[in-house]
């Protein structure tokens, strides 16, 4: 990516990759619930859209671990503890709760399964955000498991990246990239055996907390922190690589998009486990976690290729492009609940309804909703946390 586009406040290719991650995992619930997801190629895909968490926790790491890499690397970044949580904390708390306060009244109106974890402990364990480490959550709030590992990444990286950064000081830029990418590998793998290793615990709910956790999850988190020390190795003017491999794919977006596409047609076989609620084995679950984290790179390393914002960016959807990031989030928080509630007003069978139809309602209504949830909430709190954490000089980041 070219320096004038690299230090731009927003990069469109994310944003436009944001917008599609919360879309494919909005797909996969459709697919779940009225049970399209069971057969047929479009249902193995569809169902498999949950590897939209893996391009989200791949697109926090490389976002958020961009100052750490920088100092790494020999630059002088600011960065302030203060600064850093108060506006993780305005991104994500507050259209949080309130559709959490949308999920505890549709249960309380809804009754009936909505209603199964309807009680004060629950409630107070997803006011902290702890529901992935309890597997407990409302029927209309499962998605969020991810925002627990995301918010304990959040806590963890400033730490991790003080612990590595002596170790992988170099003796100039490019040696100094190269050591952080032979650390993010060793993440990578201990993910991966933090995976294996889930698969094996006595109890399907404690192994499904371990696997969907931040360290379960690492390797997700530290294929995001690579692409960031590629992109900015490259800015220092150090490449990690002189192999033409690499030149051809940071210039390739549609060969990568379409490396991906086929990534997620393996991952949508049975190789990457099965499409319902039953456990998948440790093979699996480990092709699963690969598969998806490949195409969550594939499509990171697409969206911050050479000279695709510039495109977007001079494109007359420019600005649908920025708004469809800035809605994907809420779009994310609201779809399950939209669904829960479609299905009780409609009379929707579990299972047995239109796949096509529900697909193009929950997708509009979500929509619409975080259209709102963005406009008269989001937005308001995050400029009124940005004008209160201002930066003394260029952020070290686009904002997220």
């Amino acid at each position: 990516m070219s320096t004038d586009v690299r230090s731009r406040s927003r990069i469109l290719g994310l944003d436009l990759l944001r917008a599609v991650a919360a879309w494919l995992v909005l797909l996969s619930h459709v697919a779940f619930w009225t049970g399209a997801g069971a057969e047929g190629v479009i249902g193995g895909l569809s169902v498999r859209g949950e590897l939209g968490v893996a391009v989200f926790f791949a697109l926090s790491a490389f976002l958020l671990s961009t100052p750490f890499v920088r100092r790494g690397l020999g630059a002088s970044v600011p960065w302030s503890p203060r600064t850093y949580l108060l506006r993780r904390a305005a991104r994500i708390l507050p259209a949080y709760l309130l559709a959490l306060l949308a999920v505890v009244v549709a249960a309380a109106l809804l009754g009936g399964a909505a209603a199964d974890a309807l009680d004060v402990p629950t409630v107070l364990t997803h006011l902290v955000v702890g529901q992935g480490w309890t597997g407990e959550t409302f029927q209309a709030f499962t998605q969020t498991w991810s925002l627990t590992t995301e918010v304990t990444f959040y806590l963890v990286l400033p730490l991790l990246a003080a612990a590595l950064a002596p170790l992988t000081k170099g003796a100039g830029p490019a040696s100094s990239a190269r050591r952080m990418l032979a650390a993010l590998g060793a993440l990578g793998v201990a993910g991966l055996t933090v995976q294996c290793l889930a698969g094996l615990l006595p109890g399907a709910q404690l192994a499904g907390v371990v696997a969907t956790s931040a360290p379960g999850h690492a390797a997700w988190f530290a294929l995001g922190a690579a692409v960031t020390v590629v992109i900015e190795a490259e800015r220092a003017g150090v490449p990690v690589s002189r192999r033409p491999g690499l030149e051809v794919l940071r210039t390739s977006p549609g060969t990568l998009v379409a490396l991906a596409g086929v990534l997620w047609l393996i991952a949508s076989t049975p190789i990457a486990g099965p499409r319902g609620l039953e456990p998948a084995s440790v093979p699996s679950a480990l092709a699963a976690e690969v598969l998806y984290g490949l195409v969550a790179v594939c499509l990171l390393l697409a969206a911050t290729s050479r000279g695709l914002s510039d495109l977007l960016t001079d494109s007359p959807s420019a600005g649908f492009v920025e708004w469809l990031g800035n809605i994907s989030y809420a779009v994310f928080l609201w779809h399950v609940l939209v669904l829960q509630v479609a299905f009780a007003v409609l009379d929707l069978e579990l299972f047995a309804a239109p796949f096509a139809l529900t697909l193009l309602l929950v997708t509009v209504v979500s929509v619409g909703l975080a259209h709102l949830s963005w406009s008269l909430l989001e937005r308001p709190v995050l400029a009124l946390a940005h004008r209160r954490t201002r930066a003394p000089g260029p952020q070290p980041a686009p904002r997220a």
